[in-house]
């Protein structure tokens, strides 16, 4: 069975429709009130037995924020360096070169913590990341999931340095601006995608 397409005026599917990943940002930078309203957003994402695990850092100044690039490379360098997977050899490639700034000089970086005592704060915090890309997303602001930052969450001295204590779980690590252009459309869907429809 195929999806199919409908025409749509709600806004709240226009806006899931044509949210992008956002790599290339305007240096403008993102008002705080804009970024508190994506944190509020994210806070009424659903969790499980209502814990609401997510806690939130959030870093404005851009030389932290390279610093903390640098310091995500050198951790999943780490981790990475001397694999014989071909795709991930291609990242080493990617992560070692000077060039590669994986926050993407973005003006804003959220990370989104889970806190010790979650169910399942993987699955929490992933839906609140998930409502503030969107809600970013309805007021102009560009966003991106930045998974090469993950190395992040297992640096003792990065959690120490951002005062996050060592049994929090970072689960996504976000960043945010004004996009330098418009998005494209987003790339066609794969239409197969049910299983089973059981009636």
């Amino acid at each position: 069975m195929s999806l199919v397409d409908l025409k749509t005026d709600n806004p709240v599917l226009s806006n899931i429709y044509s949210r992008r990943s956002i790599r290339n940002f305007t240096p403008e930078p993102v008002p705080d009130e804009i970024i508190e309203e994506i944190i509020k957003a994210g806070t009424y994402a659903p969790s499980a037995v209502n814990k609401q695990p997510w806690r939130f850092v959030i870093v404005k100044n851009r030389e932290l924020i390279h610093r903390y690039a640098e310091q995500a490379k050198k951790g999943w360098l780490k981790l990475y360096q001397g694999s014989d997977d071909p795709e991930r050899q291609g990242l080493v490639k990617f992560m070692s070169s000077l060039k590669t700034d994986i926050f993407y000089d973005a003006p804003v970086l959220v990370l989104v913590f889970s806190s010790p005592d979650a169910f399942r704060g993987d699955i929490d915090c992933t839906l609140a990341a998930g409502n503030m890309m969107l809600a970013a997303h309805s007021m102009g602001i560009g966003s991106c999931w930045i998974g090469l930052a993950m190395a992040l969450g297992s640096d003792p001295a990065f959690l120490e340095e951002i005062g996050v204590p060592q049994d929090y779980k970072l689960i996504a690590p976000l960043i945010f601006g004004y996009p330098e252009k418009k998005s494209p459309r987003a790339p066609a869907r794969n239409r197969d995608v049910v299983l089973k429809w059981i009636e």
